[in-house]
């Protein structure tokens, strides 16, 4: 199956975009094998922080469980000690019962989305192309870039190594080249050889020529 990629040019960032890339309007870049735009963390999710989100979302997930867990164990320890009832133990302990309140309403969606994620891992599609994708009818829907089985979606996503950052300036004190060639400048001032698009400079007039002719201008008058 033959399956065209294409390939545009950001006239902000003035580079060609690598397939799955997209242009941020919040963030003001091209994000490399984007997924969204995160509100909660007002960041782009993308190829270089994809897993780092992963794992934020997997940690907040079992960190809600475990908040609620823990406040039931509290509370169920304290009324076997005590045999007292389950509502003794709430008017006794209405923190950590508000705990087990808070948790169960805090678990849901960071539950959902640490599903939806892993369900875009295995099928090796971004948010974006899985949307964008159902704008088509079923038998029109591709994923050229998913792997031969989910096993290995997984790997390429969360193993893959981590690309140079297109947008950050290194600050000024890391001069060395090791450090900047973790970097590329895309944003910075155009130079000689740069492979970006530019508009072209106005050309200095020439200091021979063009002085000459100044000369016996002034001349005849």
């Amino acid at each position: 199956m033959h399956l065209e990629v294409p390939i545009k040019y950001c006239r902000t960032c003035r580079i060609w975009r690598p397939p799955r890339c997209h242009h941020c309007r919040v963030c003001d870049n091209c994000i490399e094998t984007q997924d969204h735009h995160c509100v909660w963390l007002n960041n782009c999710v993308g190829r270089r922080n994809y897993r780092y989100f992963f794992a934020f979302v997997s940690t907040a997930t079992l960190l809600a469980f475990y908040l609620l867990a823990l406040s039931l164990v509290h509370l169920n320890e304290w009324k076997k000690q005590t045999n007292h009832s389950f509502s003794d133990a709430i008017r006794e302990w209405q923190v950590p019962f508000g705990m087990v309140i808070y948790g169960a309403l805090a678990a849901p969606y960071p539950l959902a989305l640490l599903g939806y994620h892993i369900f875009l891992m295995a099928r090796g599609e971004t948010t974006r192309e899985y949307l964008h994708g159902h704008k088509f009818v079923r038998s029109e829907r591709h994923r050229p870039f998913a792997q031969i089985n989910a096993f290995y979606n997984f790997v390429v996503v969360l193993c893959r190594p981590r690309p140079p950052t297109y947008a950050a300036h290194p600050p000024p004190k890391m001069s060395d080249k090791l450090t900047r060639g973790r970097y590329i400048e895309l944003k910075s001032n155009y130079q000689i050889g740069d492979q970006r698009f530019e508009r072209q400079q106005p050309r200095e007039p020439s200091t021979n020529g063009d002085e000459a002719g100044e000369g016996q201008m002034n001349q005849f008058q």
